[in-house]
């Protein structure tokens, strides 16, 4: 399983991000000017990537997907044009404004303080689209190859209120979106008093990546609370294995009713990230042990068989290809179960809950800006993207804004798809 795996989405297409620091605009130093107009020469078609990033950058988003990007922006905002700007916060460290036919793009960008100031991260941070609507958004979105699963709505004292959509009563994959069950229920055993944040767990498991704490010693003490915002911030496989098995399989799957997931027998058994990895890529002949089991069977198997797999002897190289039995080993919900359960977050959650949901908001502060309260959680493997978002904006009208994509037959889109829902994020802040 490679790292982006159930990853939490940070940037389209999957680039690296990294934290650029708050500061005043200034002029741009000649090293990021000169590397933001690289990006722009990579934009029409040229650049070499081996030249223009780091190694570190390209050990993760290799550079066949790199040379992609210019194809899927043009797809969607028409051809590039020229520089309408960019705003440096420190002489390493800005934002480039890039003119397209049919919108300005907001591109964070990040080079090496030291020569030869190669590119180390480059965030896609939002567009403004001329004249945009969620009507227009929509179109695109049923657009697309593969299913789809879309809402977008207004939260308020009754029943969510759907003012935009597409298939929203559809069941898809969702990766680590799925993170969001496992966090409601330890939000409820917390309210309830049978557990505290400050309760500390020895890590007694392993997952794969993504994540850090699959590094980490056995044993290693780790609060709930920390387990938690790994969990959702990070996506951490581990932290979510950790707490599934705290929480207990049947108490999330108890709450995934009460949240109102209409596709939840479709999880039953609720499955950790460890014990899809193993169906996925793990002994021979275990998927088609599970593939005609019933539920029943399948419990025996969670018993017996899959306890034994070790997370060192998994095949990650093969969550780097081709879509990989996504519509039987994953976990699954609507776009209209996503908005219940943000819902219920909303009104249920407490504090810690909502920091946590907050801690990374998924986008920019191009995206964001305006907006009093950003949750998040996002989920993807190849075939399979989910973007999830709580919002409130300075009215103090809540919405959630989901979608799901996904494509047996092919690897989605990731840059697309971000873009339009965060194009969604921006008409409803």
């Amino acid at each position: 399983m490679a790292g982006r795996w159930f990853a939490a989405l940070l940037a389209l297409v999957g680039m690296v991000a990294l934290p650029v620091p708050a500061g005043a605009q200034a002029q741009p130093s000649p090293e990021l000017r000169s590397r933001a107009e690289a990006v722009m020469a990579m934009l029409r078609g040229g650049g070499n990537p081996a030249e223009m990033f780091t190694p570190e950058f390209l050990a993760q988003i290799p550079e066949a997907q790199v040379r992609a990007i210019p194809r899927q922006l043009a797809d969607q905002y028409g051809p590039v044009r020229a520089i309408a700007g960019i705003d440096a916060k420190t002489p390493t460290a800005g934002t480039l404004h890039a003119e397209f036919e049919r919108a300005v793009l907001h591109i964070e960008i990040v080079i090496e303080p030291q020569a030869p100031h190669r590119i180390s991260g480059l965030l896609v941070a939002g567009a403004d689209v001329r004249g945009d609507t969620l009507d227009a958004v929509m179109a695109e979105v049923r657009a697309l190859p593969g299913q789809v699963s879309v809402a977008v709505a207004r939260l308020g004292d009754g029943a969510p209120e759907m003012l935009a959509s597409v298939e929203p009563g559809r069941p898809l994959a969702i990766g680590s979106t799925f993170k969001l069950f496992i966090l409601a229920e330890l939000d409820r055993q917390i309210r309830a008093g049978e557990r505290r944040w400050s309760d500390v767990v020895a890590l007694d498991r392993r997952s794969v990546a993504s994540g850090v704490l699959q590094n980490w010693p056995a044993g290693s003490p780790l609060t709930v609370h920390t387990l938690a915002a790994l969990m959702i911030s990070q996506s951490d496989n581990t932290a979510t294995d950790q707490l599934l098995h705290l929480v207990g399989r049947e108490n999330v799957e108890r709450m995934m009713a009460t949240l109102g997931v209409e596709a939840a027998d479709r999880n039953r058994p609720f499955l950790s990230t460890l014990e899809v990895a193993a169906l996925k890529a793990g002994p021979a002949g275990l998927l088609q042990s599970w593939r005609s089991a019933d539920e029943a069977g399948r419990r025996r198997l969670l018993d017996s068989e899959l306890p034994n797999v070790d997370a060192g002897h998994i095949e990650l190289t093969r969550f780097t290809g081709a879509p990989l039995h996504i519509e039987l080993v994953e976990w699954f919900a609507s776009a209209a179960d996503l908005v219940r359960t943000m819902d219920w977050l909303r009104r249920h959650g407490d504090d810690a809950t909502r920091a946590i949901l907050a801690i990374n908001p998924g986008v920019g502060p191009t995206v964001t800006g305006g907006l009093t309260f950003v949750g998040y959680k996002g989920g993807s493997e190849p075939g399979v993207l989910n973007l999830t978002w709580l919002l409130r904006n300075r009215a103090g009208q809540w919405h959630v804004v989901t979608g799901s994509w996904n494509n047996p037959a092919a690897t989605v889109e990731e840059a697309r798809f971000l873009g339009l829902l965060s194009r969604t994020v921006q008409l409803v802040r």
